[in-house]
């Protein structure tokens, strides 16, 4: 019974987690999660950049998000700037030490299950606990005393999926969609506020950007221990 209680209970934990976790960088649509970026092709010159993801993704790792994957189509298409014509996007995530990405969920820490500590019973009480301590000699018989069986706690009830009701006039919270217009630059020339050199972005961006580990991705194996 404990570790079917146990096997829910973590369950329960990860999907919660799944549901509501930041974001990370990530193609839309992969491995079955629709959040993530997606950049459309309009032109030889121009691309739209998007990307969608759940409500608690910060804003300014949309804005990192954005920002590098505008960066990645450019490199992509040898080009080295890019102008964001339509949208905007916070250029200050470009300094710093900000990490953009995954946030790991301890889920030993979050389902944490500890032992109850057995109580001491004084001689002459009456010991109460489960039938299967009897033959154990846990419980016995005292002077005077019935020995008292505790029914074995109930099983959980079945999960049932929560309904939400929607009264006129309320809509939920819309989630994290943002687009950029980019248009690729075939060299340095009318830099401003608006224009980016991808070089530059790739480089400040992508060592703070954590990518969203594939589910068919092989695990990574250990280093071997010196000698």
């Amino acid at each position: 019974m404990r570790t079917r209680q146990l096997a829910l209970a973590l369950a329960l934990t990860t999907a919660l987690f799944g549901c509501v976790s930041p974001t990370p960088y990530r193609a839309a649509d992969t491995d079955g999660v629709r959040f993530g970026y997606t950049s459309t092709k309009l032109s030889d010159q121009l691309y739209r950049v998007r990307f969608q993801g759940t409500g608690r993704t910060p804003v300014r790792w949309i804005d990192a998000f954005l920002l590098y994957r505008a960066a990645e189509v450019a490199k992509e298409a040898d080009a080295p700037a890019f102008k964001i014509v339509e949208g905007n996007v916070d250029a200050s995530v470009l300094e710093g030490e900000d990490v953009y990405g995954h946030r790991e969920l301890d889920l030993d820490a979050a389902v944490a299950v500890s032992p109850a500590p057995r109580q001491q019973h004084r001689q002459g009480d009456i010991v109460v606990g489960r039938a299967e301590d009897v033959s154990s000699g846990a419980m016995h018989r005292t002077a005077g005393a019935m020995p008292v069986f505790r029914m074995p706690p109930p099983a959980l009830p079945k999960y049932q999926p929560p309904v939400y009701i929607y009264t006129p006039g309320y809509a939920p919270a819309p989630l994290p969609d943002r687009t950029i217009l980019v248009e690729l630059r075939p060299d340095l020339r009318s830099m401003d506020d608006k224009t980016f050199v991808t070089a530059d972005v790739l480089d400040k961006l992508g060592p703070r950007i954590q990518r969203a580990a594939r589910k068919d991705a092989a695990p990574k194996t250990p280093p071997p221990k010196p000698s």
